[in-house]
């Protein structure tokens, strides 16, 4: 199997990896024969595929027919044993009425006079006789579903060995050692192999020519149909292309092109330089018989046609990629970010490494008669072709990993350019240029198979990374543009959602992720296959991960957990409309308080929360009559250490149904004195008077002391205390203080503001206002009201403040001066 057939069979597999998990289409004998004679046949086809796995000379065609033939076996003996266990399961029902029940006895200790259960009839002759069939039937069908597990145990068994077998032969034939093409010898046979392999060529080259192998897909109408159809579809694609370039393409009227304008240029000319001439390339291939199924003196011609193509394919990608990105003769229009001199250097050498392998491919592919290490009888000449190629490798290859041409156009403040990719990809360059200088050194011992397949394997990684990565910024620009609000697919999308002009879009982010994961997910399956490994066992692998893993009694796959993923999503989605119209349009028509609207919309987002979880649990396939396993295992972590979060949470279910506190309220909790401004499911926020936000455990409002200015209303206390001098008349004393209250904006006329004669102290007389404020957010504000005014209205009647106390008054005395206090409620 060819290099490009594997990538394309990985790449179909992929894509319909997930529906053969689910599904696999039996033969139609499997449902037309009894499963007896089938279970024979299917013997003694592993009989016979176990003989011919055995054999030394197998070669990788061989290994590939035996591999499918086992393979169908196993998908025909799942189906069987999936049909039995559905049978069992139906025989298994109609049997469980019928299964005889034990007559009940009195107790053990019962005495004689006591009276004795009453007899069950016996049971009829009827229902023993199908009671008995069914339980023959369903042994039979029992025995049916162990027969069958043990061949698709024996299928998974040969599965493996022809994997081993193969692994071991490509193991062997890339590590075989020939002649080393320093050694003298080596070059005295080189004419020699030279005529060989001039003659093999040509011989190959006569009979592909005679032997209508490449004329005879011509006589097949629906070969012909479709390349019709293919030539019809290129066409309309490269008229369609001209039309777009010369419309959204690059243009020397435009000085300073847009990000957005520089990737959509890039775009068309990396389509119409890499694209349509690659399709043109396969359209060609497909016309070609597979090499494995060809004969083998055809092989040598077949080789070099295919490898003159994939070749060609190689070279029109690095030359597009790099001619669309970098844009040497326009600089304004460059889409990656390198410096002028360094992208035409980077451009230039690039393509002519790719030139270099687009030469040296075929010709490796004519001489070597058959890759990756060639024929025993032009071992001489297939080492020294395996050097030229290392040494071309090295030669072309290092020049593009030399840092002038990795420059960026951004530069330190110093002025010293910066790297492309920085730290992390110079290391990345000294890695590839380690291994190229490891090829090399490899084709001068004489592994000329291991040299022509990592070479092969190396280019192709490096191209295969390169692509993803031009993808995920292709992704990642074709997002941004679609939510774009000056862009049409972004007026359109907020058209259609009824959003505004310039609001934002969510969830592209979702969308990059997406696309990011499938690129990890497409590249992880497509490596191993260009180093060499075998494919169909990646696919396998990834059944099995498709296949999902077991729980109990419960079968979980991955795509079980997307779907799950995915019906959460929605059903947050949904929540998330559903409280925007709760709390947007409903409650508001109630008139009801917002700290009862916000405790209603927090307790239908509990709500919700729950339900989606519950929702996304059954999408698993999980039996919610097996719950109590789940609620035991969180009893287990919450005794474990999540008992404080646990605690907070039903804590702060409590808070909103027994409302202790609402949102707004002015609270004092510990140390930590505000606004409550949110309550949330494991804790709450304050807001303090520096507006900083502390965010308080639920658990806090339960278990401790908490002060609610606001609990009943918001009407507060304020007390302002005072010394005047001795002399001074109190009535007028008690008028100013009781008019600066009334005539303060912030106190309320009920209750009245009061005052009050305290003491007649050694150095004055000792007066206090008591007043309430009409909300006690308005304390500071009332409280320095009241200061200037009574300051005001004292100076204007003459009365003196008293003295300060001396130094050997009472700290009682010394705080009565200007002692101010915040009391809730009324007095």
């Amino acid at each position: 199997m060819s290099k490009l057939q594997r990538l394309l069979l990985v790449a179909v597999l992929c894509l319909t990896g997930a529906a053969g998990a689910v599904a696999q289409v039996p033969p139609a004998s499997t449902t037309e024969r009894p499963f007896a004679a089938m279970a024979d046949i299917w013997t003694r086809a592993l009989d016979r595929i176990v003989q011919d796995a055995t054999r030394p000379d197998l070669i990788d065609a061989e290994v590939e027919r035996l591999r499918g033939e086992t393979v169908a076996i196993r998908q025909a003996a799942n189906l069987a044993a999936s049909q039995a266990r559905n049978e069992a399961a139906g025989l298994r029902t109609l049997l469980a009425p019928l299964e005889a029940r034990p007559e009940p006895a009195g107790p053990p200790d019962a005495k004689p006079t006591e009276p004795r259960p009453v007899e069950q009839p016996p049971e009829a002759d009827a229902v023993k006789q199908q009671r008995d069939r069914l339980r023959s039937e369903l042994a039979q069908v029992e025995a049916r579903i162990k027969q069958a597990e043990l061949i698709v145990a024996r299928t998974d068994l040969l599965i493996a060995q022809l994997g081993r077998a193969r692994s071991d032969k490509f193991t062997r034939t890339v590590l075989k050692k020939g002649p080393s093409p320093l050694a003298p010898a080596t070059w005295s046979w080189l004419a020699e192999d030279l005529g060989i392999a001039w003659r093999t060529q040509m011989t190959s080259w006569r009979l592909l020519a005679t032997s209508g192998v490449l004329t005879q897909a011509v006589h097949q109408a629906e070969r012909r149909r479709d390349t019709i159809t293919s030539v019809l579809a290129l066409v309309v694609g490269w008229l369609a292309l001209i039309w777009l370039r010369r419309r959204y393409g690059w243009s020397a009227a435009i000085a300073e092109p847009s990000y957005r304008d520089r990737a959509i240029a890039a775009a068309l000319d990396g389509t119409g330089m890499v694209a349509l001439p690659v399709l043109a390339i396969l359209l060609v291939l497909s016309w070609l018989p597979p090499l494995e199924a060809s004969a083998e003196v055809l092989r040598p011609a077949l080789s070099t046609l295919l490898s003159v193509a994939h070749n060609a394919i190689f070279f029109l990608i690095v030359y597009g990629l790099s001619e669309a990105s970098l844009t040497p003769t326009r600089p304004a229009w460059r889409l990656l970010p390198f410096a002028a001199d360094s992208a035409a250097a980077f451009c230039s050498r690039i393509q002519r490494l790719a030139g270099f392998v687009a030469i040296a491919g075929p010709v490796s592919a004519f001489w070597l008669l058959q890759l990756p290490g060639g024929r025993d009888d032009v071992a001489g000449l297939a080492a020294i072709v395996g050097l030229a190629v290392a040494v071309g490798l090295l030669a072309f290859g290092v020049p593009v990993l030399k840092s002038d041409a990795w420059r960026s156009s951004a530069a330190t403040q110093s002025g010293t350019p910066l790297l492309i990719g920085g730290y992390g990809w110079l290391m990345g360059r000294l890695a590839l240029g380690v291994m190229l200088i490891a090829i090399a050194v490899v084709a001068a011992l004489g592994y000329t198979a291991l040299t022509i397949h990592a070479g092969d394997a190396l280019l192709d990684s490096l191209m295969l990374v390169f692509l993803a990565i031009v993808a995920h910024a292709l992704v990642h620009d074709v997002v941004d543009a679609a939510g774009a609000p000056d862009t049409p697919p972004g007026r359109w999308l907020r058209r259609v959602f009824g959003l505004a002009p310039d609001a934002a879009i969510h969830g592209r982010f979702v969308l990059v992720l997406v696309a990011d994961v499938a690129l990890l997910v497409g590249v992880a399956m497509i490596l191993p296959v260009l180093w060499g490994a075998n494919p169909d066992d990646i696919v396998d692998k990834a059944h099995q991960l498709i296949a999902g893993f077991s729980i109990g009694q419960h079968r979980i796959s991955p795509i079980d957990i997307g779907i799950a993923l995915l019906v959460f999503a929605v059903s947050m989605a949904v929540l998330r409309i559903a409280r925007g119209a709760l709390r947007d349009r409903f409650l508001p028509s109630l008139h009801m308080q917002d700290d009862i609207r916000l405790s209603i919309d927090a307790m239908v987002n509990y709500v919700g929360i729950v339900a989606a979880v519950l929702l996304a649990i059954a999408a698993l396939g999980i039996d919610f009559t097996n719950l109590a396993l789940i609620v035991g295992a969180l009893s287990v972590g919450i005794g474990l250490g999540l008992q404080n979060l646990a605690n907070n949470t039903i804590s702060g279910v409590v808070l909103l149904l027994e409302r202790p506190i609402k949102v707004g309220d002015r609270v004092i909790v510990g140390r930590h004195e505000g606004i409550v401004r949110r309550i949330n499911v494991r804790a709450t926020e304050i807001e303090t008077g520096q507006r900083a936000t502390v965010i308080v455990p639920n658990s806090e409002f339960l278990q401790s002391a908490v002060v609610n200015w606001t609990h009943a209303d918001n009407v507060g206390r304020i007390d302002i205390a005072l010394s005047v001098a001795h002399g001074s008349n109190p009535e007028t004393v008690e008028t100013i203080l009781r008019q600066a209250a009334e005539e303060s904006p912030y106190i309320v006329a009920v209750p009245r503001p009061l005052v009050l004669f305290k003491a007649i102290s050694t150095v004055g007389l000792d007066f206090e206002l008591r007043a309430h404020v009409d909300n006690v957010a308005n304390t500071v504000a009332a409280q320095n009201g009241l200061n200037r005014a009574i300051l005001g209205r004292l100076s204007e009647a003459a009365i003196a403040l008293a003295p300060p106390p001396m130094a050997a008054s009472t700290s009682r005395n010394a705080g009565t001066a200007a002692a101010t206090s915040v009391i809730a409620g009324s007095s």
